[in-house]
């Protein structure tokens, strides 16, 4: 199911701009190709309740249930899975043919999802003002480049291409990982491999670059919140003491990713003795406590001025 406005990336594109390096369809960070197979066990859609009440509030004059959405990061689809039946339609778009596959598996045929296209949220195919509402989860962590993250180029660009596409008076949602007061209390794991959650702590946005990127396209920021009555992570899933040691477990969340083989046989070491002594679930619940207090995602909600 693809769209006729889909756009093409090119590697130009992707060095000056757009979207990371492209590796065989991915980023250079995170091989969503492998990822997509196990993306749906491990994440949920944290925060719908918080998209749906920004978009409405929107000041197109299009009620919820008539709104074109675009969601501009859209995997494997789980977050539109919670959202399509409460609005008018869907358009929607990643860079992965990976996830992509997934999400065409699942909505081949809605009546409501009008297109799937590959593409660059920094550089989106569509006409100037004909979404209601975006969004964009879990993606700004992954979309810039040594060279661009200094500044934030792409997730300005990204803002800028979300304020473009959207009608006057509408709403777009971004979600990141949070990293307040820090990332290694996201996830009960992130203790046992420090450098990877100093590589990713690069990578993650703060609340500032986000409603600095957001203002400059043109923004009014209306919310920023970090929810902290649930995970991002499946439950049954994410507490499983030995999913350390499965590479289909561990992909399931991009972190992994940045985690060398070193690092890897330390955090696994330091699991098994925890797990061999019985102490791995006690560990795990007192490590959660951190995500529990602080919260995991960082959603920013914003609205395009009416003028």
């Amino acid at each position: 199911m693809r769209g006729p406005e889909a756009p093409v990336i090119n590697d130009d594109q992707c060095k000056m701009g757009g979207c990371p390096k492209k590796q065989d369809g991915e980023t250079s960070f995170v091989n969503y190709m492998d990822a997509s197979k196990s993306y749906d066990c491990a994440r949920c859609p944290l925060g719908c309740d918080i998209i749906l009440g920004t978009m409405a509030s929107s000041q197109t004059g299009v009620p919820l249930h008539e709104q074109h959405l675009l969601d501009m990061g859209c995997g494997t689809g789980n977050y539109i899975s919670e959202l399509v039946e409460k609005v008018g339609s869907v358009a929607m778009q990643d860079f992965s043919e990976g996830m992509l596959d997934k999400a065409r598996s699942k909505f081949e045929g809605h009546p409501k999802v009008k297109s799937i296209d590959q593409g660059d949220a920094c550089a989106l195919g569509y006409p100037d003002a004909i979404f209601d509402s975006c969004i964009n989860n879990q993606v700004v962590q992954h979309i810039e480049t040594d060279e661009t993250r200094p500044t934030r180029a792409n997730l300005k660009a990204c803002c800028k291409e979300a304020f473009r596409v959207l009608k006057p008076g509408g709403t777009f949602v971004i979600s990141t990982r949070s990293k307040e007061p820090q990332y290694s209390d996201l996830y009960w794991y992130c203790a046992l491999a420090p450098k990877a959650v100093a590589a990713m702590t690069e990578r993650v946005p703060s609340r500032e670059d986000c409603r600095a990127a957001l203002e400059e396209a043109g923004f009014e920021v209306t919310l920023a919140v970090t929810p902290k009555y649930a995970s991002i992570m499946n439950k049954a899933h994410y507490y499983d003491p030995a999913g350390v040691f499965s590479e289909e477990w561990r992909r399931g969340e991009s972190w992994w990713s940045l985690v060398s083989p070193e690092e890897l046989a330390s955090l696994q070491s330091e699991m098994k003795k925890k797990i061999d002594d019985g102490t791995a679930a006690a560990w795990i619940e007192e490590r959660d406590k951190l995500r529990t207090n602080a919260g995991q995602v960082l959603f920013m909600c914003a609205r395009k001025p009416l003028a």
